[in-house]
């Protein structure tokens, strides 16, 4: 068994591969344009497609990680992460490379689930906790440093990102296989057939309350998404700052999130989930409002920025809520469930997000207008939520 330390170690690398997978990238995307001949707003699909086969990922791995273990699913993971980064370095064409952040999205999804699982059966309580919460502050602390390596390594070129990458799948795969015991013994593990998941889709889909949840999460998420696909071309393109401005302007945003992570516990504590979630939804509403207005008005990238850094620090409010809130009433699928959120929720952020990022094509103005449509929506759902009795101790079911 891996000692407490080697397995915080082992998951902050996990997540680190998952995040630098987009973050790392930012940076490079206006050169990877000019190499394939395409337009800076085509290139944006490599974050999105990306996200797409998180998404998919998410319902794959997780079903088959209880019914085989731990251990084949991240060796299978992280050596399908890897092989697909290398393929990158000589990929000939702008159409496989999109096939191929699929591909990786997949398996970086199997990283993060089954890495997650890997966690909850090893530890328990307090010290599960302090371990995910560490992961969580990977993922979140990324944006802070992610770019700014992202803007270094391209002295070798765009490629350099993706062999970073590959390095990176290498010493986890290695990792875990000299070091990573099987954590769930066959005793434990679950036949996931066909029946069983398909009443335990049918319980989710019944649910309204998670079902509008997770609609909230896709929704916001979309808005992280889209601004993620197309915060380069804004910056670098329209307002015209460099790539050093950039990696610095996109470490405020998460310096951002990470302040609403770390304010959401107290808040939760003192006010509760029905009063934070709201809230956070309204903020959202009136942050992407905001940037509306100052794109419409034309101000300078400090003001439009302000208003970037405010939607990130309600987004942080909103993601761990909203989930909770969608998992609240399927405590008896509740494994299962969180691949069905997950997936959801990434697929809804997928399709809003690409069409916001290729609408917009770098435009301020129309880049605010879809955000703030996003926003808006998630206000009518949570009209549809309260309808529903969601304000209620117990959260009704369908």
């Amino acid at each position: 068994m891996l000692a407490t330390w080697e397995l915080t170690a082992l998951l902050g690398l996990m997540m680190a591969m998952s995040a630098f997978a987009i973050d790392i990238m930012l940076p490079a995307l206006h050169d990877m344009a000019t190499w394939f001949g395409i337009s800076d707003t085509r290139t944006e699909l490599v974050i999105n497609m990306y996200f797409l086969g998180f998404a998919v990922g998410q319902l794959f791995f997780g079903p088959l990680s209880d019914q085989i273990g731990r251990r084949v699913p991240l060796l299978v993971s992280a050596l399908g992460y890897g092989l697909a980064v290398l393929l990158m370095l000589f990929v000939p064409s702008f159409g496989l490379l999109l096939v191929l952040r699929f591909v990786q999205g997949a398996f970086a999804s199997g990283l993060r689930a089954t890495g997650t699982a890997l966690v909850r059966d090893t530890l328990h309580g307090e010290a599960m906790a302090r371990i995910l919460s560490f992961a969580f502050m990977v993922l979140l602390a990324s944006p802070l440093f992610a770019p700014a390596i992202g803007v270094a390594l391209l002295r070798w070129g765009w490629h350099a990102p993706f062999g970073f990458m590959g390095i990176l799948a290498g010493v986890l795969l290695t990792w875990l296989l000299l070091r990573l015991p099987d954590t769930l013994p066959p005793e434990r593990r679950t036949v996931q057939n066909p029946a069983h998941l398909w009443r335990a889709a049918r319980a989710f889909w019944t649910t309204r309350t998670s079902v509008a949840f997770t609609l909230i999460l896709g929704l916001s998420y979309g808005v992280l998404q889209a601004y993620l696909a197309s915060a380069a071309q804004i910056v670098k393109t329209h307002f015209g700052l460099s790539n050093e401005a950039f990696a610095v302007a996109f470490a405020a945003g998460g310096a951002a999130q990470v302040v609403g992570t770390l304010l959401n516990g107290s808040l939760i504590t003192r006010l509760g989930l029905r009063r934070v979630l709201p809230a956070a939804l309204g903020l959202l509403c009136a942050a992407t409002t905001y940037l509306l207005s100052v794109s419409l008005l034309k101000s300078s990238f400090l003001l439009f920025w302000l208003g970037v850094l405010l939607m990130f620090f309600s987004i942080a409010l909103i993601f761990p809520n909203a989930n909770s809130a969608a998992l609240e009433p399927l405590g008896g699928i509740a494994g299962f469930a969180s691949s069905l959120v997950g997936f959801g929720s990434t697929a809804l952020a997928f399709l809003f997000g690409t069409t916001i990022g290729q609408l917009s094509a770098g435009d301020p103005q129309r880049f605010a207008l879809g955000l703030w449509l996003l926003s808006g929506t998630n206000l009518l759902v949570l009209a549809w939520v309260w309808r529903l009795g969601w304000t209620r101790s117990r959260v009704p079911r369908a």
